[in-house]
Order: C-alpha cells, then sequence, then structure tokens
C-alpha cells in the first residue's frame, strides 16, 4: 500500500508540472489559426504569432507572480516592486488572447483592427523584460547591502568582540579650566591660612575661603600632614568650635 501512494504521489506531481506547460497549446493553436484564417496570413506566420502570444502569458504571468511574492516577503526598508504594472502586463495579454480567439469569430469585420494588436505585443515584451531586469538588479542591490553589513560585524566582532569602540577623551572645555584654575588657587589661599591659623577648624576654614564647610574640612584634611602641622593634638579645641 505504501508503494501504490508513492507511485500515485509521483504521478500527480509529474502531471502537475507537466500539464500547467501543456495548458497554452489550445489556445496558441486558436491564435494561430485565427491569423491564418482572418488576417490571411502564412501559416509559419501564424505559428510565430501564436508562440508569442503564449509566451508573453507565461512571461506576464511569472513576472507579476514573482514581483508579488517579493511585495509580501520584503523588509520595510526595501524597495517595492511594480507589480501593479507587471498585473496590467497580464491584462494586455488576455485582452489579445480572447480577442484573437473569440472576437474575430463573433465579429469577422474586427480583422481590419487586429493588426493593432501585435505592436501592442511587442511592447509588452519590451516591458516585461525591463521589469525582470529591474528586479535582478534590485534583488542583488539587496544582496549586497546584506553582504556588507555581514562584514561590518565580522570586523567589530575580530577587532573588538562586537563592542563599540572606545571614545576619544575629549578636550578641556573652558569651563573644566576655570574650575582647575579655581580649584588650584583655593588650594593655595587654604595653605596660606593654616599656616597663618594652624587651629582653624575646617568649617571655620571654609567660610573664611568663601566656600563650603565641607570643603573646608576637607581641604584642612589634605593639607596639614603637608604642611605638618599638629591635627589638634593637644586636646585644645580648634578655632571656631564650640
Amino acid at each position: 500500500m505504501d508503494r501504490f501512494n508513492k507511485l500515485d504521489g509521483f504521478a500527480v506531481d509529474l502531471v502537475a508540472k507537466l500539464a500547467p506547460w501543456a495548458a497554452p497549446i489550445p489556445t496558441a493553436y486558436l491564435v494561430g489559426r485565427a491569423t491564418v484564417e482572418h488576417l490571411a496570413w502564412p501559416v509559419w506566420v501564424g505559428f510565430v504569432a501564436a508562440v508569442i502570444v503564449e509566451s508573453l502569458g507565461l512571461a506576464t504571468t511569472s513576472t507579476a507572480l514573482t514581483l508579488r511574492e517579493y511585495n509580501a516577503e520584503k523588509r520595510k526598508s526595501d524597495p517595492s516592486a511594480p507589480f501593479v504594472l507587471a498585473a496590467a502586463l497580464v491584462g494586455v495579454y488576455l485582452v489579445v488572447a480572447v480577442g484573437l480567439t473569440v472576437a474575430l469569430d463573433i465579429v469577422p469585420a474586427l480583422a481590419v483592427y487586429s493588426p493593432a494588436i501585435f505592436p501592442l505585443l511587442s511592447l509588452t515584451g519590451v516591458t516585461v523584460l525591463a521589469l525582470r531586469g529591474d528586479h535582478r538588479r534590485r534583488v542583488a542591490e539587496i544582496e549586497k547591502g546584506k553582504a556588507e553589513r555581514r562584514k561590518r560585524r565580522a570586523e567589530r566582532k575580530r577587532n573588538g568582540g562586537g563592542t563599540k569602540p572606545a571614545r576619544a577623551p575629549e578636550p578641556v572645555t573652558a569651563q573644566a579650566a576655570h574650575y582647575t584654575a579655581t580649584s588650584a588657587t583655593t588650594r593655595e589661599r587654604a595653605r596660606a591660612v593654616l599656616l597663618e591659623r594652624p587651629g582653624i577648624s575646617g568649617s571655620e576654614l571654609g567660610r573664611t575661603l568663601g566656600r563650603s564647610e565641607r570643603l573646608g574640612r576637607k581641604l584642612k584634611a589634605e593639607l596639614l600632614p603637608e604642611l605638618d602641622l599638629p591635627i589638634s593634638g593637644n586636646g585644645r579645641k580648634e578655632e571656631g568650635d564650640d
């Protein structure tokens, strides 16, 4: 039973692949017959016309489906494909095929105007070629962009494990330079005050310098060891302390 199911599946797949290619044959025959009978063209020209019409039908339909599938699966950043134009070319094929296979049999007088259809077919063929070439370039550009992004990611991983490059040190701004100069001046003034008044408290030192009491205590703790002054080791209170 399994073998029969496999054989059945193989036969269906084979028919599904062959039938679409055989489907245009009847339409091609009708187009060829119409050009020979109604337009009085030679048989070989009718055969060529039939092949051209059905080939364009296959090409326009395939192109329209390809562009539709691309638009459905593309990313938002990718350019859109002109599906509407491709679908319009499928409409042109249907008009030509129906006109040459049905309309001429119903209204033979239309044979006078039917040759105007074939320049339209030429324009359709050129447009299909342009659409397919443009789509190939579009897909190639997208793939090129993806390859470049993959290359950049690989380079970042090799250089630093994918981390961002270290930022260059920012130049010293005028505000930072002013702050540094002010700090150096404050330290010099604090050093002078401590030399004159070794027993001054840190809070009073900050007020004398016009700075915060916290900064005064910090400067005193940092500068006393540099000046080799006693740090209130005699048991008496410092100036300004309660």
